[in-house]
């Protein structure tokens, strides 16, 4: 049995299909993993740069946290144009 055109159509419809490991499609909310530059000890638990070893993807949107010096302070606390 061969697929006709209607069937492909459908299928291309529906779009990629989540990873059956990891449970992420390409487009999927992942969670974060936060990392702080200058509180190591408010970093996130794990590897934050850890992929799904079936489809290679991420798992966590890593987020680096950098703090500027203070405005008060020469050369801290620029804004950017």
């Amino acid at each position: 049995m061969g697929f006709n055109r209607r069937t492909l159509k459908r299928l291309e419809k529906r779009g990629p299909r989540p990873c059956p490991e990891c449970g992420y499609g390409p487009d999927d909310y992942r969670p974060m993993a936060v990392i702080y530059e200058d509180h190591p000890e408010k970093n996130f638990d794990g590897d934050p740069h850890e992929r799904c070893p079936r489809c290679d993807r991420e798992l966590h949107v890593v987020i680096n946290v950098v703090y500027d010096s203070p405005a008060s302070e020469e050369g801290g606390g620029a804004l950017l144009d």
